[in-house]
């Protein structure tokens, strides 16, 4: 039996027509992309870049291939699904043979993710080096990225506190001026450096660049066959969530699994006394909203990717402004406060969609949310303070409607009752059938986010 039969074997048949509308289906929505894409790249490239912008340039991108790395990671990121673990572990063709097809469309999705990244960031900061050297080497980073993830997989090491602490690094860089630093930074053939440096060093770091990236190719090519059940079925599953979730518009699923997940790489933890009548000599709070707020404080203490997307998002509105968009800079720092405030209401989230929960409590819903929106409030307040004093076209009235809004569309969200699939569906003609009664209850929570981004360009 050769590779090629197993393949056909494990597929499953599929009529015509499905391949059809899914495949027109991928090419709206690939047009729609390039089409924005398009006028992005065309606004960054007639930009004229200012000072200081290949300093934020150079940290954009490392903080753009320390996520993709910590995503690919998260699903493996060669994985093999349920259906096909059989043939893959148990039939005489050999196993680097059937997993190598799956490992070279990720290696070609990850060079083409690193060509495009450039026309992003020109996006942001103007065309800081020439857009076809910057394409190559993008390229060549992205398939470092992901060849470096797969021989990370192979050897099972899991560096996800130190790529946390590199983006969180590469947050702080460029929250801070080059000019603290002292740091040259020579692109890629623009021009000479003030040194003196010539401007083939452009040209020397995309030939090393490629050239570890063919040899990390080549081991990863080489290290498929070595992979496990555990780590080819690990990333299958949340693989399988993700679809799933995105699929049905509910996210709470795959929340769940990343949930257990974080806990299963925890281990364990130092258990903490929150109530009775010697909690404050030991360091504890005494009343009930103070205990739940401390129960939620030890939640985000676990979680520090929560702090580190919060952090993250600092420079988002800074940078939309730097990009030449000043009109949506308002509104851009209202969406961006919703996702940092969003990220320290995981206890909210789990107490107003766990019944069982409330009940055993025993304490009235006001309270226990109430409780619970300590540390989103708290946290929306100094995100939003850090960045009205930094980001140009954000007044102090806008600060105030994005912690305000952050917090509200946040409540409302975590608040929303369960999602009933089988609401109405209206036919809209030519449209086909929309379900409208699913849109509805999706926009709580949104619609409101969207009128609070339109006030905020008008005041």
């Amino acid at each position: 039996m050769t590779a090629a039969a197993v393949r056909r074997r494990s597929r499953t048949p599929e009529p015509w027509r499905f391949l059809v509308a899914r495949l027109y289906s991928r090419i709206v929505l690939l047009s729609i992309t390039g089409a924005v894409g398009y006028g992005w790249a065309y606004a960054g490239l007639t930009k004229a870049p200012q000072a200081g912008s290949a300093w934020t340039a150079l940290w954009l991108s490392v903080l753009g291939a320390t996520v993709l790395m910590k995503v690919s990671l998260a699903f493996g990121p060669v994985f093999v699904g349920a259906d096909r673990m059989f043939w893959v572990l148990s039939s005489p063709v050999p196993r680097g043979t059937l997993v190598r097809p799956r490992l070279f469309g990720l290696l070609g999705a990850g060079a083409a993710v690193g060509a495009v990244w450039p026309a992003v960031v020109f996006g942001i900061v103007g065309a800081v080096a020439p857009p076809p050297v910057a394409g190559v080497l993008g390229a060549a980073c992205g398939l470092v990225v992901v060849a470096g993830a797969v021989v990370l997989q192979r050897a099972r090491v899991r560096p996800q506190g130190w790529l946390s602490g590199l983006a969180g690094l590469a947050v702080v860089a460029l929250l801070a001026p080059a000019g603290w630093f002292g740091v040259p930074v020579p692109w890629t053939g623009s021009e000479p450096s003030a040194a003196g440096e010539p401007a083939s060093f452009g040209s020397g770091v995309m030939w090393t660049a490629w050239v570890v990236a063919i040899g990390l190719a080549l081991v990863a090519v080489a290290s498929v066959r070595h992979l496990r059940r555990s780590d080819l079925a690990d990333g299958a599953a949340l693989a399988g969530v993700t679809r799933v979730s995105v699929s049905w518009f509910d996210l709470a699923l795959l929340g769940a699994v990343l949930a257990e997940r974080r806990a299963r790489t925890l281990g364990r933890v130092k258990s903490s006394r929150l109530g009775g009548s010697e909690p404050r000599r030991a360091g504890g709070p005494r009343s009930h909203v103070a205990a739940l707020a401390w129960t939620d404080a030890l939640r985000l203490r676990r979680s520090p990717n929560a702090v580190l997307v919060w952090v993250a998002l600092l420079p988002v509105p800074a940078l939309v402004a730097l990009g030449g968009e000043p009109d949506v800079a308002p509104a851009v720092h209202l969406v961006a406060a919703f996702l940092a405030t969003d990220r320290l209401a995981a206890g909210l989230k789990f107490v107003c969609r766990s019944p069982a929960m409330r009940r055993a409590l025993g304490l009235p819903d006001r309270e226990l949310r109430l409780a619970h929106l300590v540390f989103p409030a708290a946290g929306a307040v100094l995100w939003c303070a850090i960045t009205t004093a930094f980001t140009p076209h954000v007044s102090v009235v806008n600060g105030i409607v994005s912690v305000v809004g952050a917090v509200a569309v946040v409540h409302r969200i975590a608040t929303r009752p369960p999602i009933d699939y089988g609401a109405a569906i209206v036919s809209f003609g030519m449209y086909g059938p929309t379900p409208a009664g699913l849109i509805v209850q999706l926009s709580r929570g949104p619609a409101l986010l969207t009128a609070l981004a339109v006030l905020q360009t008008l005041l």
